[in-house]
């Protein structure tokens, strides 16, 4: 490779946590190496925050309402088939908006290789359109579709060898791809850029690289062996300090400390998350109950109802979850990744998207308990469950093999592999 020749790099990302930081934490060691030169595509929200990790950010839709990215994914209820095709809409809005405007980007900074997360559709258009071989980030790898065996986003279905449930997996594999070619046909008739197929020779979705997936999990958690061939396991990137300065928590070293947390979009759980660490509260008045909102807007700490429960706008996961004992969470990648990081057992209470699937994992993995009702009384007998499970053996183990994976390795393999198939 010619190195004196700088490989120029468009990362894409909407603005959101679990999408954005993961794909920053990926690309973090690169910044080191001369030989890159990165652009980073994001919501204007999200500008201190790249440009504090030393990359050169590039705004998507500058011109229009900052939040605009956050009213579509935080969400007022649970998801259903309406909300789910309003969501649709809204986004082909902007993906009819943010095409042209990342096709002149790439043209006019020369372009080498694009670094999309999987759902910056846009970013894969572009780069398939312009000839530039591109990499998709999946921080949720089962998202992509199956052939085979239990499918997700039904709930969290459990795998299972008896027929009945084959039979199943079988017609629920069907009505998924049934759900997106309606909701394609759809989206086809309000997309300008109508030349995205939804599947390609292979039976795969188009909307992943053909040239390679980097799959941001861990392999031991999964149940499919039926990926795409272009599917890189690399390991979980976690959110490693991109958020502002944390509060000083003045908590007793001598009583235990359980964080609970409903991430960021679920806007509709965020009170009752409050209210269940205040019943649980209640009961055990030797434990310090922790909520973060997940709104990193604001830092500061909200009044209670019990005096062993503190209620915090946000915190990092990487500064309070070494900090406590237990987590209740909804089983978002980052969190459920965090928990195994650092080999903290966790009861996971899904809530909606592909959170009842990780729960599924956890539990499977045995790094966790998982619960599906919202009933208190049943919550407090699983977190009663939780604190007596004295077993954690499997947590331990992955979270070794979770320092195994090497990724910058294969990051940088993968971009000069794809930079040097562009040059012939």
């Amino acid at each position: 490779m010619n190195t004196c020749k700088k490989i120029k790099i468009a990362a894409v990302a909407p603005p959101f946590s679990g999408h954005l930081y993961p794909l920053l934490d990926l690309l973090t060691s690169l910044l080191a190496d001369e030989k890159y030169e990165i652009y980073v595509f994001s919501g204007i929200e999200k500008k201190n925050i790249i440009e504090k990790q030393g990359f050169v950010f590039k705004p998507i839709l500058a011109n229009m309402n900052e939040n605009i990215f956050r009213n579509i994914a935080n969400t007022s209820k649970k998801t259903n088939i309406k909300l789910m095709y309003k969501q649709l809409v809204e986004n082909i809005n902007l993906i009819n908006k943010i095409i042209p405007e990342l096709k002149n980007e790439f043209k006019k900074l020369n372009i080498d290789i694009v670094i999309a997360d999987f759902i910056a559709i846009p970013a894969g258009i572009v780069a398939t359109e312009l000839n530039i071989p591109w990499i998709t980030t999946i921080p949720t790898p089962f998202a992509i579709e199956n052939k085979k065996g239990t499918p997700s986003y039904f709930g969290g279905l459990k795998p299972s060898n008896s027929p009945i449930i084959k039979v199943r997996d079988f017609f629920a594999r069907k009505l998924i791809r049934l759900i997106k070619k309606i909701f394609y046909l759809f989206a086809l008739k309000k997309l300008e850029y109508k030349k995205l197929e939804l599947y390609n020779e292979k039976g795969e979705e188009n909307i992943y690289s053909p040239y390679s997936i980097l799959a941001l999990g861990m392999k031991e958690l999964e149940f499919r062996d039926d990926f795409p061939e272009q599917l890189i396991w690399v390991g979980p990137c976690l959110f490693q300090s991109f958020s502002e300065s944390n509060i000083s928590l003045n908590l007793s070293i001598q009583r235990k400390k359980v964080l609970l947390t409903i991430g960021t979009h679920l806007l509709w759980g965020k009170e009752r998350i409050v209210e269940l660490a205040e019943y649980l509260g209640s009961f055990y008045k030797n434990i310090d109950f922790i909520v973060s909102l997940g709104n990193d807007k604001e830092k500061q700490i909200k009044k209670t109802k019990q005096e062993n429960v503190f209620v915090y706008n946000y915190l990092d996961y990487e500064y309070i979850i070494p900090k406590v004992d237990f987590v209740i969470h909804h089983g978002g990648a980052g969190i459920l990744y965090s928990c195994i990081k650092f080999a903290k057992p966790a009861l996971i209470l899904p809530h909606d998207y592909d959170q009842f699937d990780y729960a599924v994992r956890a539990e499977l993995s045995d790094v966790a308990i998982s619960l599906k009702s919202k009933n208190k009384e049943k919550i407090k007998a699983a977190f009663e469950k939780l604190l007596k499970k004295e077993n954690w053996h499997n947590l331990t183990t992955l979270s070794n093999k979770m320092k195994n994976y090497k990724t910058d390795e294969i990051l940088k393999s993968e971009i000069e592999r794809l930079y040097n198939l562009k040059r012939g």
